[in-house]
C-alpha cells in the first residue's frame, strides 16, 4: 500500500515538474508587452480589411480626381517634325527672270520643316461630365464611410480577440487551480486510506478526478495558444511571438434602462451614399442628350527649311458645338443600365435599414441577458466557493465523503469559468449594442479604464 502510494505521488510531482518548467520556458521568454491600446494601434496599422478599404477610398479619390475635366481646360502643346515629297510638287511650272521671261520647270520637294502648336480646349457646356463629377463625389463618400465603419467593425474585432487571450489565460489558471486542489483531494483520501478511515474507492475517485483536470489543463493551455496565435494574425504580428497581456478584462456596464437615440450607423449611411450616386448615374446617363459646347483655341507655329527658307505663325479661335441625334441605341441602354443600378441601391438600402433595426433590437436584448446571467453566476460563485470550503471541511473531519469533496470542487471549477466567461460576453454585448447604435464601441468602456492602463 505504501509502496502504491509513493510511486503515485512521485508520478505526479514528476509530472507538475515537468509543467512548471514548460510553464517557466513559456514565460521565461522574452514576452512582448501589449496593452489593449496598443493592440488597436497594431490593428488600425497592420489589419489587412482596413488596408484594402483604405485602398478602395483611394480608388475613388482617383476616380474623383478624373472628373474634374468638366470644369478644367485642356492644353495640350505638340511639335513635328516632317519631310515629304509627292508629284504634285514635282515640275512645276514656274517663270524664270531674263529677257525675254521664259517658263521653266522646278522640282519643289521634297518638302522639310516643323510644324508646332499650343492648343487649349475648355468646356463650356458639358452636362453629363458634371453629372459623373456629382457621381464621383457621392463614390468617395461611400468608400469614406465605409472605412470608418471599418475602424468601428476592427475596434469590437480586436477587443474580442484581445480579451479572449485574456478568458484564456483566466481559463488556464482556473484549470490550475482545479488540478491543485483535485491533488489536494488525492493526497488527502491517500493519507486517510493508510489510516484505515477510508476505502480503497475514495483514492481511485481522487485519481481519477485528478486526470481529468490534467486532461482539462493541457485543452485550456491548447485554447489559449489558438487565441493568442489568432489575436497575433489579426495585429499583423509572427504567430509564434510571444505577447504578454497586460489590460485585465473590464467590468461589464450595466443596460441601459432606455435605448439610445439611434445614430445613423456609417454602414447604413454608406449605402445611402451610393445610392445618390446610383441616382446621380441615372443624371448622367440622361445627359447625354444634351449638347456639348468646347472653347478651342490654337496658336501654330510653321517653319520651313526646304525648299524654301519660309517662318510663319497663325492662331484659331472657335466654339464647336457637339450634338449626337443617333447613336445606335448606346444613350437608351446607359440611361436603363443606370436605372437598374439605381433600383439595386435602393434595395440595398432598404434591406441595410431593416438590418441595422434588427441588430439594434437584439443588441440591447443579448446585453439585458447576458448582464443577468453575468450577476447570476457571481452569486454562483460565491456559493460554489462556500459549498467547496465547507465539503473540504467535513472530508478532514470524517463528517463527508469524497464523492461530495470533488463534486462541489468540479462545480467550483465550472463556476469559475462561466463566471469569466459571462463577464466577457457581457463586455463585448456592451460594446456591439453602441455599435449598432452607430457610436464607436470602445464608449462602452468604463470612464477611468484608459487611466488604469
Amino acid at each position: 500500500m505504501h509502496l502504491f502510494a509513493g510511486v503515485q505521488f512521485s508520478r505526479y510531482v514528476l509530472h507538475l515538474v515537468g509543467v512548471a518548467a514548460l510553464l517557466f520556458l513559456v514565460h521565461g521568454a522574452q514576452a512582448r508587452e501589449l496593452t489593449f491600446e496598443d493592440a488597436l494601434d497594431l490593428a488600425l496599422r497592420n489589419a489587412t480589411e482596413l488596408q484594402t478599404l483604405a485602398a478602395e477610398h483611394a480608388l475613388a479619390e482617383a476616380s474623383r480626381k478624373r472628373s474634374a475635366q468638366a470644369f478644367l481646360p485642356r492644353i495640350t502643346v505638340d511639335s513635328t517634325w516632317l519631310r515629304a515629297d509627292s508629284s504634285l510638287i514635282s515640275d512645276i511650272p514656274v517663270p524664270a527672270p531674263g529677257i525675254p521671261p521664259r517658263i521653266v520647270t522646278r522640282d519643289l520637294g521634297p518638302v522639310e520643316g516643323t510644324i508646332s502648336s499650343l492648343q487649349l480646349e475648355q468646356p463650356l457646356i458639358n452636362v453629363d461630365a458634371w453629372k459623373i463629377r456629382k457621381q464621383a463625389s457621392r463614390g468617395v463618400e461611400a468608400r469614406r464611410l465605409a472605412h470608418r465603419w471599418g475602424s468601428e467593425l476592427m475596434r469590437l474585432e480586436v477587443a474580442g480577440r484581445y480579451y479572449a487571450v485574456v478568458v484564456r489565460q483566466s481559463a488556464v489558471k482556473t484549470a490550475q487551480m482545479a488540478v491543485r486542489a483535485s491533488r489536494e483531494a488525492w493526497e488527502l483520501a491517500n493519507a486517510s486510506y493508510e489510516e484505515g478511515l477510508v476505502a480503497r474507492l475514495d483514492v481511485v475517485r481522487a485519481d481519477a478526478e485528478l486526470e481529468g483536470n490534467r486532461a482539462r489543463l493541457m485543452n485550456a493551455e491548447a485554447d489559449l495558444r489558438k487565441a493568442r496565435i489568432s489575436l497575433a494574425t489579426l495585429l499583423g504580428l509572427e504567430p509564434r511571438e510571444c505577447l504578454h497581456l497586460t489590460s485585465v478584462l473590464p467590468l461589464p456596464a450595466p443596460p441601459l434602462t432606455e435605448d439610445v437615440l439611434p445614430g445613423k450607423r456609417s454602414d447604413y449611411q454608406a449605402t445611402e451614399a451610393r445610392y445618390e450616386a446610383a441616382v446621380a448615374g441615372v443624371e448622367k446617363a440622361r445627359a447625354r442628350w444634351v449638347p456639348r459646347v468646347n472653347l478651342l483655341a490654337r496658336q501654330q507655329w510653321l517653319d520651313v527649311s526646304e525648299p524654301l527658307d519660309l517662318s510663319s505663325d497663325g492662331w484659331l479661335v472657335a466654339v464647336n458645338l457637339q450634338w449626337t441625334l443617333f447613336d445606335g441605341m448606346d444613350r437608351q441602354g446607359e440611361i436603363a443600365e443606370a436605372r437598374a443600378r439605381k433600383s439595386l441601391s435602393r434595395i440595398q438600402l432598404e434591406e441595410t435599414r431593416r438590418k441595422v433595426m434588427e441588430e439594434q433590437e437584439e443588441a440591447i436584448s443579448d446585453w439585458r441577458s447576458i448582464w443577468s446571467a453575468w450577476r447570476a453566476s457571481v452569486h454562483a460563485l460565491e456559493s460554489a466557493t462556500h459549498a467547496a470550503t465547507l465539503a473540504r471541511r467535513q472530508y478532514e473531519e470524517g463528517l463527508g465523503n469524497m464523492t461530495d469533496l470533488l463534486a462541489t470542487q468540479a462545480t467550483l471549477y465550472e463556476r469559475r469559468l462561466e463566471h469569466v466567461r459571462y463577464q466577457y460576453r457581457a463586455f463585448l454585448a456592451s460594446m456591439n449594442y453602441y455599435l449598432s447604435h452607430g457610436f464607436d464601441p470602445l464608449e462602452a468602456l468604463p470612464e477611468n479604464f484608459h487611466d488604469a492602463h
